[in-house]
């Protein structure tokens, strides 16, 4: 059981104004989903909801809302059971994993990981969760669960006490006088609750319903038992009956001060003291009531969690992509454009609608409104033009989407470009974008006869022959001499290069990469280059380098790197799936895997850091893609449960010095973090020193980017004061000056 304190409150006000804004170097931030809410919770000051990868809370006084998840301290942001003890003041939060928290007083996080831990086989989510005195019984599809809520641990749990001691799901429970009932997929069984009675004894157990149909929502009502068999209503008390024999569905059956609530579709039916009260309500997933008196619900389908109140209704959700699903990412702009989408295996259609959002300085924008948004679906491959400040999002679909200053400004469709719409459903399958250092815009398009096509820089569109392996190429990336790099869905990968001329075919080169040419594995996922002359091949087997030869177009040798990481020697990557491949404002590649996050030195000779869901916020191991602003140096890893991002100490450098930032400015006492100091050219020489002109620090700047651990050369900490950064390009034809204030303190 671990214990953590739940830190300040980051209010709706504050938050939306700060999305956009920098977070410390070497720190997580989550962009999660809020839109679909399912579950809901009501304590004695918020309101909790949570969709399905996202959790938050409404604070009642102000209205303002706190994302919540592993940052703040919670073991997880999929969050599938929330039950609150009034009595204890105590929130149990149930998650996909099986792990559980206690939130006591909204405020102190009592993890009980025991059931997450157990080594078992299947779908280990909290399904709901009951009180009785100071125990939770918790259901899951491997039994229930009694968690002893003083000593914040699991005390028992049955799990074989179906007919004939088989093991069966438990999906609701209640305590009725002295029994225990559990709702089940077969009907309901009850036993004697009592310490002296062994649970675990499968013969302690009896059917009080037996039916082909599950039973959920077990709730006590005036000694009697409540619950919902196939959306209607019963009542158990020593006999079925039937208690609301209109089937609707139900969304919930609870009790608290005012009343015996259920919850069904188109209303809300409250018992007390035998009177009865029903209010209107339309589509409802989740609902709780806050100790005012007011229903909050959520539907499943946004927006987030809404509030019953008579004025109006009032929906809260916090910023975020529309969507968890995330395909792919822009790597290098200032902001970054994702699209929802993605393609199956055999690159057909996804048929996802979820479309695109864009994180800006003032927080994520999603499916911006325009004429020329109409009909698209399967976003997939999405890149930024430098030269043209375009942020380009492709379909698997109907086109591609042009978007400028958060606006979509145009679509090129087969009515004004070559792409043409391929049978037998006439789609346009757009399958790679990118931009040459001439400003030409290259768009590849899966099964097309002409597969490749240009844009280029004075609006012409230009057909390029290639050879016909290309007709299948599921993406496309350009190197620093702006040749060609296709992935071919066949395997492999073809490299073009149009020479000195688009028109001209005579001066036209092209290769094969496979196997032969030292292809680890023919299933190539990514391929990304670098400043440095290297381009970095990833596969579903590890890591090829191709290291710059002239050879290309004629002998074509591809490299895997050795090297000794920490007395082991092996190759770089192993055999790690490599989904996508980032360089850094330092040169330095980011790998998206099935095994969480690589960073990796410039020049491939070791692993900087390797993130995963054990130590770090990383969401998943699995990382599907990786976006970058090249500005800040935020990078964000989009996994199969939604996007994180980190702040790296690596940015784009700039080609002269910008005004230097310092971040923090001022730094704090007691402050642990890094100290960052942005708008540098490549590779600067930096010197921190104090009013007397002495020095504290030297360093060097990662791209654009250099930190500062706070400490002098020796160890010790600075005075407090202003103190100077100075910082010399790296020929010395260049000078810029910021100064900061620095707090001592002891961390």
């Amino acid at each position: 059981m671990k214990k953590r304190i739940f830190g300040i409150l980051f209010f709706l006000g504050a938050l939306c104004s700060v999305q956009g804004q920098l977070i410390q170097t070497g720190q997580w931030r989550t962009h999660l989903s809020y839109k679909n809410a399912l579950i809901c919770e009501a304590s004695n000051r918020f309101v909790y909801a949570a969709s399905i990868q996202g959790f938050f809370r409404v604070m009642m006084n102000y209205g303002d809302m706190e994302k919540l998840g592993k940052e703040e301290g919670f073991a997880n942001n999929e969050v599938t059971t929330l039950a609150y003890n009034s009595q204890k003041d105590l929130l149990l939060i149930g998650y996909s994993d099986g792990n559980i928290d206690l939130l006591q007083n909204d405020r102190i996080i009592f993890n009980i990981p025991g059931f997450k831990n157990k080594i078992l086989q299947g779908d280990k989510r909290i399904l709901s969760a009951s009180f009785k005195d100071n125990e939770a019984l918790i259901s899951t599809f491997f039994g229930l669960l009694v968690v002893d809520l003083n000593n914040h641990e699991i005390n028992d749990s049955y799990s074989s006490i179906g007919p004939n001691g088989t093991a069966i799901p438990v999906l609701s429970s209640a305590v009725v006088g002295d029994s225990v009932y559990i709702g089940t997929d077969k009907g309901i069984r009850f036993a004697k609750w009592s310490k002296a009675v062994n649970l675990n004894d499968y013969t302690q157990w009896q059917w009080a319903v037996e039916d082909t149909k599950p039973c959920n929502h077990l709730t006590p009502y005036n000694n009697t038992l409540l619950f919902e068999r196939d959306s209607i209503i019963y009542q158990w008390n020593k006999g079925l009956g039937q208690f609301l024999n209109e089937k609707r569905f139900v969304a919930r059956i609870w009790n608290n001060a005012f009343g015996t609530h259920i919850a069904r579709q188109g209303e809300i039916r409250t018992l007390l003291n035998g009177n009865i009260t029903n209010e209107s309500i339309n589509l409802v997933a989740g609902i709780t009531q806050f100790k005012d008196g007011l229903f909050w619900f959520c539907t499943g389908i946004g927006p987030g969690v809404i509030k019953k109140d008579p004025a109006g209704e009032v929906a809260f959700m916090p910023d975020g992509p529309a969507d968890p699903s995330i395909f792919r990412m822009t790597q290098n702009a200032p902001e970054v454009l994702a699209s929802a989408g993605g393609v199956s295996s055999t690159f057909g259609n996804a048929f996802n609608n979820a479309g695109f959002y864009i994180y800006t300085p003032t927080g994520w924008k999603n499916n911006l409104s325009s004429p020329f948004n109409t009909n698209m679906y399967d976003f997939t491959f999405v890149q930024y033009i430098k030269s043209k400040n375009w942020y380009m999002a492709a379909t698997h679909s109907n086109g591609i989407l042009v978007i400028k200053d958060g606006v979509v400004i145009n679509r090129f469709d087969e009515t004004n470009s070559p792409l043409k719409r391929q049978p037998p459903i006439n789609l346009i399958k757009v399958s790679g974008i990118a931009e040459d250092s001439k400003g030409n815009i290259w768009i590849a398009s899966f099964g097309a006869d002409d597969p490749l096509f240009c844009l280029t820089k004075s609006g012409s569109w230009k057909t390029v022959a290639t050879p016909s392996a290309c007709r299948e190429v599921k993406d496309l990336s350009i190197d620093y001499l702006d040749r060609k790099w296709m992935i071919l869905q066949t395997g492999g990968i073809q490299v073009f290069d149009e020479g000195k001329s688009i028109d001209l075919q005579t001066d036209d080169r092209s290769v094969y990469i496979g196997s032969q040419q030292g292809l680890i594995s023919t299933e190539v996922l990514s391929v990304k280059s670098d400043d440095l002359g290297y381009t970095w091949i990833g596969t579903n087997q590890g890591l090829n380098v191709f290291s710059g030869s002239s050879s290309l177009f004629t002998n074509p040798k591809l490299d895997r790197y050795i090297v000794d990481q920490d007395g082991d020697v092996g190759y770089l990557m192993g055999e790690e799936t490599i989904n996508d491949i980032c360089v850094d404002g330092g040169g330095r590649k980011w790998m998206a895997t099935n095994n969480g996050i690589f960073l990796v030195d410039a020049y491939g000779q070791r692993v900087i850091k390797h993130f995963d869901s054990d130590n770090s916020p990383l969401l998943s191991n699995r990382v599907i893609c990786i976006g970058q602003n090249n500005v800040s140096g935020e990078i964000f890893a989009g996994t199969d449960k939604g996007i994180i991002s980190y702040r790296s100490d690596a940015s784009e450098a700039a080609e002269l010095f910008d005004k230097i930032k310092i971040y923090p400015n001022p730094v704090p006492p007691k402050y642990d973090g890094l100290i960052a100091i942005e708008g540098l050219t490549s590779n600067a020489e930096i010197k921190i020193t104090d009013v007397t002109g002495k020095l504290i620090y030297q360093t060097k700047a990662n791209g654009g980017k250099a930190t500062w651990n706070g400490f002098r050369l020796d160890g010790t900490q600075p005075n407090s004061g202003v103190l100077f950064v100075f910082a010399i390009n790296s020929d010395g034809s260049e000078t810029a000056m910021g100064k900061f204030i620095y707090i001592q303190g002891t961390p």
